[in-house]
């Protein structure tokens, strides 16, 4: 037998271990520490679906685990930003933000409850949980001159800890680490989604010193949906930030590493200067002229660019000082430009010059024929003219306009969204309690074509036409969304082809019936997207074997 067939027959093998949901074939797998099957299920051709983790919000007892350093750990829902590393022992890390409110759920290990970072430590050949953990230990928050630290010795009082963590980033060690400055640990940054005041934060996540996490006044306050870093190597630190309000910003902060301080000091992000997005064009990407959204945006269409320059802020750069409040309206009054609620964004893993963020918008009931209201969600790219010199500004350019239809891979209020190996844009939807059923896609920057990978369970969440099933209701959204491939590159679970990608999310299921600790439903999931024609093979060994062991009974 050839090493491929080995690796396939192998593969098969484990997805015996695998629960298989009835009437998918291999499309949802039930993974083998949670007792739900996958709430994500395949639309595209060979497309494989696997729960991992589960807050069904139904029972205390509810899919618990090994607590890392002992005792037991529950999932808790509303899971949002993820990040993950190898670990180099046949398992991977997963870090994961759960967008509960400040004055939501239990006292967490950091000394107060609200929203909080899990550490997951995930086997990558059956996606079995060996253990979980809060990955905040304490807390730096600053108090205007430095940072006063809260932990279990030291709490914050119940309902002042962290709000609403979103969307996250952990970049590689590259966007942190240059030669002799920087630092080499893994930083894990994640903002609060709580309005005009949301911080920003570092969560350590590697090294001597993983399990601090440090607010980062200079990147600024406003409503966070995220913080990206570039992962270009070089002795500047550039943050791109976007402001999830109607309307709201893209900011740009640029720092300088170093070799001593803290690991957030060493990083570049206690020292440089932020910077909004200006269109000098337009200040809007919306008029109330355009009250249909009918209109080009900033005068471009579809596959159209135009310029866009950095404006400082507060004269120095230097926004440690302010309130959202007085940032917004430094914003402003030197019309750095608004957008329709500024999303999530990642960088082009192909192009160093290019970061992709997509807006929101509203509803676009037209679009699903259940009313007259019109959206536009949109997805952008800012083509730096250099990235080492980022103050340059470059071209702004419209790749999705929002009017595609659902024929042409159209996608309503996009949300989260991630960028593969492959320089492909992985996006999600968050409908937010409308009919339409929240999907995954992936889109081509070279083909311009939007081809939908997966869209929530309609026996669970509903549709169009379809109602949801209690306890799940239409109010659901995937996100997290990253390309998880070079670690799961020799997981067994795989078909044995190079080119398959791996692509780990999450879902929030807003529904609330269980514990307090709990707050809401969720699930941590992963999808693989294989070469076509492998899956027959795979599906004709597992069918091999499932039939041999049922003849043995």
């Amino acid at each position: 037998m050839s090493i491929r067939i080995q690796r396939l027959a192998a593969a098969a093998a484990v997805g015996i271990g695998l629960s298989l949901s009835a009437g998918t074939a291999l499309g949802q797998n039930k993974g083998p520490s949670t007792g739900s099957t996958p709430y994500a299920v395949p639309v595209a051709p060979n497309v494989r679906t696997y729960s991992i983790a589960t807050v069904d919000n139904v029972s205390s007892a509810d899919d618990t685990f090994n607590k890392i350093g002992g005792g037991t750990y529950g999932m808790v829902g509303v899971p949002d930003g993820l990040g993950a590393f190898d670990n180099g022992d046949r398992t991977f890390t997963v870090l994961m933000n759960h967008e509960i409110g400040a004055t939501s759920g239990v006292v967490r290990d950091h000394g107060t409850n609200g929203s909080f970072v899990s550490r997951w430590i995930i086997n990558k050949d059956t996606l079995a949980v060996v253990g979980a953990k809060d990955l905040i230990q304490n807390l730096n928050l600053w108090n205007g001159t430095g940072y006063t630290t809260f932990n279990t010795s030291n709490p914050l009082a119940s309902g002042a800890g962290i709000g609403r963590l979103c969307s996250a980033d952990l970049a590689p060690v590259t966007a942190f680490s240059n030669g002799a400055v920087g630092t080499p640990a893994r930083l894990f940054l994640s903002g609060e989604e709580t309005g005009a005041e949301g911080r920003v934060f570092a969560h350590i996540a590697s090294g001597a010193n993983a399990g601090s996490s440090y607010e980062l006044p200079r990147l600024g306050k406003f409503s966070w949906e995220n913080a990206v870093a570039s992962p270009f190597q070089q002795n500047k630190t550039v943050v791109i930030g976007t402001d999830d309000s109607t309307p709201g910003q893209v900011y740009v902060y640029v720092g300088n590493k170093t070799g001593t301080g803290t690991e957030v000091d060493k990083a570049g992000l206690t020292n440089g200067a932020l910077y909004g997005i200006k269109i000098p064009s337009a200040p809007l990407e919306d008029t109330a002229a355009n009250a249909a959204r009918n209109a080009t945006p900033f005068g471009i269409g579809k596959g159209g660019s135009t310029a866009f320059s950095l404006q400082i802020k507060n004269t120095t750069g230097d926004v440690s000082g302010l309130t959202g409040a007085q940032i917004q309206a430094d914003s402003a009054a030197n019309a750095i430009t608004e957008f329709l609620r500024p999303e999530d964004g990642a960088w082009d893993t192909k192009n160093a010059n290019r970061f992709y963020f997509v807006t929101t918008d509203r509803y676009d009931q037209v679009k699903d024929g259940t009313g007259s209201q019109i959206g536009r969600s949109r997805l952008w790219a800012l083509d730096f003219t250099d990235i080492t010199n980022p103050t340059s500004g470059g071209q702004i350019k419209l790749l999705l306009d929002g009017s595609e239809s659902l024929a042409n891979g159209g996608l309503n209020m996009m949300d989260n969204i991630g960028v593969d190996k492959d320089g492909n844009v992985i996006i999600v939807e968050d409908v937010g309690g409308n009919a339409h059923n929240g999907k995954i896609a992936r889109y081509n920057p070279t083909t311009g074509n939007v081809e939908i990978l997966a869209k929530h369970d309609t026996a669970r969440f509903g549709d169009i036409g379809t109602g949801a099933t209690a306890p799940f209701s239409n109010d659901e959204e995937f996100s997290g969304v990253i390309d998880v491939t070079d670690i799961m590159s020799d997981s067994l679970l795989r078909n044995g082809l190079s080119d398959e990608r791996w692509y780990l999310f999450d879902d929030q299921a807003h529904y609330g019936a269980g514990t307090t600790a709990q707050v809401e439903g969720g699930q941590l999931l992963i999808m693989a997207v294989p070469e076509p024609g492998t899956l027959c093979f795979v599906g004709g060994m597992i069918g091999m074997a499932t039939l041999r062991r049922r003849r043995r009974r």
